[in-house]
C-alpha cells in the first residue's frame, strides 16, 4: 500500500474519531500542478523542443503547463519518457492531468511500467510495445 493511500486511510480513521475538519485541513497536502512536475525536468530544453520530443505542439505544452489543457494519457506518458520521469513522478503527472494512473491488471501498463523502472527511451518503450502486440505510445506505427 503506498504512502497517499495509507494517509487517506488515517485522515478517514482521524474523521471517525471526531478530529476536527480543520485540523484535517491543515494536515492535507494538495496535488502538484502538471507544471509544478514537468519543469524541474526540463533543465534547458523549451517546451517546442519537448513538443517535438514528445509528439505534440508547442502550443498544446504551453497549454499544458498553465492548466489549460489535461492531454489524454499517451501523450503524459510521452512527455514522463522524454523527460526520463520515475515511476511516482509519472502517476503524479497523470493523476494531476487527470488520467489514469497505471496499474498492474492491465498488460499495457505492466510493459510502461516495467520500461519507467528499466529507463528505456521513448523509443525502446514503443518498440517493446510493438514486439508485446500492444498500442503503441506514439501515434503512429514504427
Amino acid at each position: 500500500m503506498d504512502d497517499k493511500v495509507r494517509s487517506t486511510i488515517r485522515m478517514i480513521d482521524e474523521m471517525g474519531r471526531g478530529v476536527s475538519l480543520e485540523e484535517l485541513l491543515k494536515t492535507s497536502k494538495p496535488m502538484k500542478s502538471i507544471a509544478q512536475l514537468i519543469l524541474p525536468h526540463l533543465g534547458d530544453m523549451s517546451y517546442e523542443t519537448l513538443g517535438v520530443r514528445a509528439g505534440t505542439s508547442r502550443a498544446n505544452v504551453y497549454k499544458l503547463m498553465d492548466g489549460r489543457s489535461h492531454p489524454e494519457q499517451d501523450v503524459l506518458l510521452r512527455i514522463a519518457f522524454t523527460l526520463g520521469m520515475d515511476v511516482e513522478e509519472t502517476q503524479a503527472l497523470l493523476k494531476s492531468a487527470h488520467r489514469s494512473q497505471l496499474t498492474s491488471s492491465i498488460p499495457r501498463d505492466v510493459c510502461i511500467l516495467f520500461g519507467l523502472i528499466n529507463h528505456l527511451t521513448l523509443d525502446e518503450m514503443d518498440q517493446l510495445l510493438k514486439e508485446k502486440g500492444m498500442k503503441l505510445l506514439w501515434p503512429y506505427d514504427m
